[in-house]
């Protein structure tokens, strides 16, 4: 007979990882909350356009902060030089699509039910929510700043002559 094998414990994630893990939470929770403000506000007032403009540019915005923040969330224990690669790499392409998905419905504009000032003060209230948020929550992290300790050195005894 033999002995059933234990699964062996999960490895605990490191600080890094979790403090991004946070500061995405806290972005979606401020992002999401401002989208639904900015989707009910427009909607009551400005009919189905109001909300359908809002809602998109609600979606373009979560889209490009949740997928920024999922990178450094995944290249959390990254070193500097990759970290940072990774990072203009995952804006780059995220520029490009939301720009491509801005050029469609542009080119679109007149078959489509979009208001550009909703979609403007939409984008910001969302952006505003997710940054707040996102702020706040890394004001409570913590974070350990100190300088290592310098080795001692005895002081040089001068000659006085």
């Amino acid at each position: 007979m033999s002995t059933p094998r234990t699964a062996p414990a999960p490895a605990r994630p490191s600080v890094h990882v979790e403090r991004a893990r946070k500061l995405l939470y806290g972005g979606l929770v401020g992002g999401v909350a401002a989208a639904v403000l900015s989707m009910i506000g427009f909607g009551a007032g400005m009919g189905l356009r109001g909300l359908g403009s809002a809602a998109l540019a609600s979606v373009m915005v979560l889209f490009f902060y949740s997928v920024g923040q999922l990178v450094m969330v995944r290249f959390a224990d990254a070193g500097a030089r990759l970290l940072l690669s990774v990072a203009m790499a995952s804006y780059t392409t995220r520029v490009v699509v939301v720009g491509l998905v801005l050029l469609v419905f542009s080119r679109f504009s007149d078959r489509l039910p979009v208001d550009p000032t909703v979609v403007f003060l939409s984008t910001i209230a969302v952006v505003v929510g997710w940054l707040v948020v996102e702020v706040i929550v890394f004001s409570r992290l913590r974070i350990t700043v100190f300088d290592e300790p310098e080795p001692a050195v005895a002081p040089e005894r001068e000659n006085v002559l």
